[in-house]
């Protein structure tokens, strides 16, 4: 039986996921440290599928420490983190958001101005692009006339795109928080602070699949109006019915670790190397010519541009081999890089 883990900050989101999905339920504790799990099953599509769910409370630090904690005690195929965010650009209450990526914005140097060296984070490329895929389907749409509350909005829209994550609330458009925001990441659809202490435990994890989803329950304008609403647990619940729709989807009761040694790679480099094939030098430093490849895009654009490059033979004298050499002497703990032959 496969198993999955969902993490999610607040109680009312984890209750979303607990108490719509999940049967068979009973605690579980972790013998070290006493973190307790709700762990239940899901059915899918005939299959069960074990599902453990943790709570990290807020801030990044809180999320990072708990989702090493928990991978390592369940070892899942897949993990997820759900809940709640701030919407910042296109979004409306009630949308979604596939966090293809999260921007870091605390760290940074204080001089007469504050100058920001932000931190990235990246969910599982194939997860993002099928829950993408997943958001255009008959079944989510269908789904969504039944979750819908107009009073919010008339339909419920899913993005994939940047989040913005720190240690900070963002409650209002006049703050310097927001006003930072728009200068430095104008680019991100929300704002929330968990993503990327999430995403940064499981970049030391990438054979398993990892993806961050968010619902929006506040534009920043009028927080506190749509909190009384009834906002945070609207959007819990969509982003808890997209997610178990995209379980579905995604045949995880059937799943089986086969992909292909590119895919593998392609998964453990974005997480390893989140700024491309410079990262570190890990490109040159495996014999690949960085001439072979466009570096004015992002690092996980690099990646498939480049491990396709070496798949057909060419980025230099670089092959899967060098390149994975090179990965282990950097990260000679990884337990991906040690079972990729």
């Amino acid at each position: 039986m496969n198993t999955i883990v969902i993490l999610t900050a607040l109680f009312l989101e984890q209750e979303a996921v607990v108490n719509s999905y999940l049967s068979n339920l009973h605690a579980e504790e972790h013998p070290e440290t006493k973190t307790q799990y709700k762990v239940g099953s899901y059915i899918s599509k005939g299959t069960e599928i074990q599902v453990i769910v943790g709570r990290t409370n807020q801030t990044n630090v809180n999320a990072g420490i708990e989702t090493e904690r928990i991978i390592n005690l369940y070892k899942p195929s897949h993990i997820f983190f759900v809940g709640v965010a701030g919407g910042l650009k296109d979004v409306k209450i009630g949308d979604l958001v596939i966090g293809a990526d999260v921007y870091g914005f605390e760290r940074g140097k204080a001089e007469e101005i504050f100058k920001p060296r932000p931190k990235f984070g990246f969910s599982s490329y194939e997860l993002e692009m099928k829950a993408l895929d997943f958001s255009a389907t008959s079944t989510w749409l269908s789904t969504t006339s039944s979750i819908i509350q107009p009073e919010f909005a008339e339909k419920i829209s899913v993005y994939s795109g940047t989040i913005a994550s720190g240690e900070k609330v963002d409650a209002s458009l006049e703050s310097d928080l927001h006003k930072f925001l728009k200068i430095h990441c104008s680019h991100a659809l929300a704002v929330e602070m968990e993503g990327l202490g999430f995403l940064e435990a499981c970049r030391h994890y990438p054979h398993i699949k990892s993806l961050l989803l968010r619902g929006i329950s506040d534009l920043v304008e009028e927080k506190e109006t749509a909190d009384k609403k009834g906002s945070q647990p609207y959007a819990s619940q969509n982003v808890s019915a997209f997610l178990f729709g995209l379980i579905d989807y995604l045949d995880i009761g059937y799943y089986v670790a086969s992909s292909s040694r590119k895919d593998i790679l392609f998964e453990i480099a974005t997480k390893l190397y989140p700024g491309g094939i410079r990262d570190n030098g890990i490109w040159e430093r495996a014999g690949g010519d960085l001439s072979q490849v466009h570096l004015f895009s992002t690092g996980k654009a690099q990646w498939i541009e480049a491990l396709r490059l070496i798949e057909h033979g060419g980025g230099g004298d670089i092959d899967f081999d060098t390149l994975i050499k090179q990965m282990k002497i950097d990260n000679p703990r990884n337990v991906s890089l040690k079972t990729i032959n």
